[in-house]
């Protein structure tokens, strides 16, 4: 089996099993707008927009129970299968407001797929192996870059992009974009990120401790500082 093969199969079971406890989502369209959406998440309902190619948009709004799991397990290259008006279509998560105070989901932003036409997704990045340089205490990994914006129709589309780190065996070596296996029909939405870094080693500090004053002799008592001011004496 190819890697390429392998990474269509990741993608289809990694779809089908969150389809399978997801379910298909149901969307109904929805009147209220601006600040009566507090009417509808007191009703257990979660306003949301979907968006498509065309430019167009629909108010709707789903259950907040599905809302709360889409936050829990899509990631912005799950594809979801939805409804509206026995209407079926196939859709990805582009955005999900949050309070920050309660973590309630506030509002979902949806984008519906075009599956004849390229799209823009963001695909993780995947660290996988272990870096020698770490292993041996040489050196600290650090992730530059978490993600990164494509362009390819949803039947190209992998869950993640591996970034293999074992071949990082010293410090100051790093992996950047155009290290990396990407397939043929996913390209950089910008071509100038193919320098960019993805994940470095840097080198190790050796800890420095700085002493205003030598520490005392053992059997001696530190003489005593003196102060910024002095008592002034009685008369």
């Amino acid at each position: 089996m190819s890697l390429r093969t392998f990474r269509i199969l990741l993608h289809t079971l990694f779809s089908d099993i969150l389809l399978l406890v997801m379910e298909k989502l149901t969307f109904e369209k929805r009147e209220l707008d601006g600040k009566k959406n507090k009417i509808l998440l007191q009703e257990g309902k979660t306003p949301a927009v979907v968006y498509n190619a065309k430019g167009e948009s629909t108010n709707i709004m789903i259950d907040s129970s599905v809302a709360g799991q889409i936050s829990r397990e899509a990631t912005s290259t799950t594809i979801l299968e939805a409804s509206l008006d026995s209407n079926n279509m196939k859709v990805v998560v582009k955005e999900i407001d949050m309070n920050p105070i309660t973590e309630q989901i506030r509002h979902i932003a949806f984008f519906e797929i075009d599956e004849s036409k390229e799209m823009v997704f963001t695909i993780p990045f995947e660290i996988i192996g272990i870096s020698p340089a770490v292993k041996n205490n040489l050196g600290i990994l650090v992730e530059v870059m978490n993600d990164i914006d494509v362009r390819c129709k949803v039947s190209a589309l992998i869950p993640a992009i591996q970034v293999d780190i074992s071949k990082l065996e010293h410090p100051g070596q790093s992996i950047s974009v155009e290290d990396l296996d990407i397939p043929s029909d996913i390209e950089l939405v910008n071509d100038e990120l193919k320098h960019a870094t993805i994940v470095t080693v840097t080198e190790l500090q050796a800890e420095e401790v700085y002493t205003s004053t030598e520490a005392p002799v053992e059997g001696t008592e530190a003489a005593p500082t003196e102060t910024a001011s002095e008592e002034t004496p009685k008369e």
